[in-house]
């Protein structure tokens, strides 16, 4: 697949808004965009999209279930409450920074069914006193501007719970070398499962297991869907496929953290939530095919769906790839394409391997 057809995927896939809880969008596109390739697809209570990939048919034996995750959600907000002349007050959901948000175009996505823009407002600063230059504005201060005169005129189009999530266009810098947009976490990894599926359906009969391609809910407050998902599927194995930090702009202090730029490649976590035989071949297969990568020490529970696949039951073997990115949790995320491709190939070379063999 060309650049083009790929930037078209990432600008469709980034655009759709759907902050958590709110996912029906982006679950029906890519249900749209896969259904023709997978067996089986389901929706569960949660919001989940499962796909199942080289499902055995009912009279063959159980086969080896291997699970992709990547989560569908995005930070947003939802309104709290809307006051007399109009103005809305609203709270996160998901991990905010609330220094970016003054001026901040967005979107509310009302229950009427029509979504309405608004703005992030606050004071000039002509009309801020020296101490309040000082100091970044809390959310709870903050407020959006729908160009309403009162109240009742805003009532009529958004209620109290309604979500709301940052507009903005996905676009690429001079080159198309890098990409940026508001939800790279995690449409990435979308991106990555939809290229699979495309790319493994003409070598099905070279796979050694059945995939399940989950596109989970609710990563953003808690990895919920992720944790009642592989519930559901007890897969054998897991994969979750993330965003990483990309720290390679200045102000950041890398002895801090670790090495991760924009072009590393594959981000291979490595650490107690990952299970390192699993990991290991991962490794390998990179190593084997001249994939770049790097590996990112993860000493706790990683924040990502990984932690969620692991304490499955009585414990599944899990391991996390992740796409470098800059600037997380805003609306400028940022990545470089070809880090993309090289996840989308580590994986595809791995899963055409006798993994059971490998690992256990």
């Amino acid at each position: 697949m060309s650049f083009e057809k790929d930037f078209n995927l990432l600008k469709k896939l980034t655009e759709i808004q759907s902050c958590s809880g709110n996912e029906k969008s982006i679950r029906e596109f890519i249900e749209d965009n896969i259904k023709d390739k997978c067996d089986k697809i389901e929706t569960d209570s949660l919001g989940n999209l499962i796909c199942y990939y080289n499902r055995p048919s009912e009279t063959e034996k159980k086969s080896f279930k291997i699970l992709l995750d990547s989560h569908i959600d995005e930070i947003g907000f939802i309104v709290r409450m809307i006051n007399e002349k109009g103005f809305i007050r609203f709270s996160n959901v998901g991990g905010q920074n609330p220094r970016i948000l003054p001026g901040q175009k967005v979107t509310i996505h009302s229950t009427s069914g029509e979504d309405i823009i608004g703005i992030i407002g606050e004071k000039p600063i002509h009309l801020l006193e020296r101490k309040e230059r000082e100091k970044t504005t809390k959310l709870e201060d903050l407020f959006i501007d729908v160009g309403m005169s009162d109240s009742n005129e805003v009532k009529k189009y958004i209620s109290v719970g309604d979500y709301i999530t940052l507009k903005q266009e996905c676009t690429a810098f001079k080159g198309n070398k890098r990409l940026f947009s508001k939800a790279f976490d995690d449409r990435a990894g979308c991106f990555v499962l939809i290229k699979l599926i495309n790319e493994l359906y003409e070598l099905k009969e070279k796979l050694h297991g059945e995939l399940i391609f989950q596109f989970a809910a609710q990563e953003e407050i808690g990895v919920r869907g992720a944790t009642v998902g592989s519930y559901r599927i007890t897969p054998d194995i897991g994969i979750a496929i993330e965003v990483t930090h990309a720290i390679d702009f200045p102000g950041v202090n890398k002895d801090k953290f670790y090495e991760c730029n924009l072009g590393s490649g594959v981000s291979i976590s490595v650490g107690p939530n990952l299970y390192p035989k699993l990991t290991k071949s991962l490794i390998e297969t990179a190593k084997e095919e001249n994939i770049p990568f790097i590996l990112e020490a993860e000493p706790r529970p990683t924040s990502t769906d990984a932690r969620a696949i692991q304490m499955t039951k009585s414990g599944i073997p899990c391991a996390l790839v992740s796409v470098p990115l800059r600037y997380m949790h805003t609306n400028i995320e940022t990545i470089e394409y070809q880090d993309l491709i090289y996840c989308v190939q580590l994986l595809k070379s791995f899963l055409l391997k006798n993994i059971k063999e490998l690992i256990l």
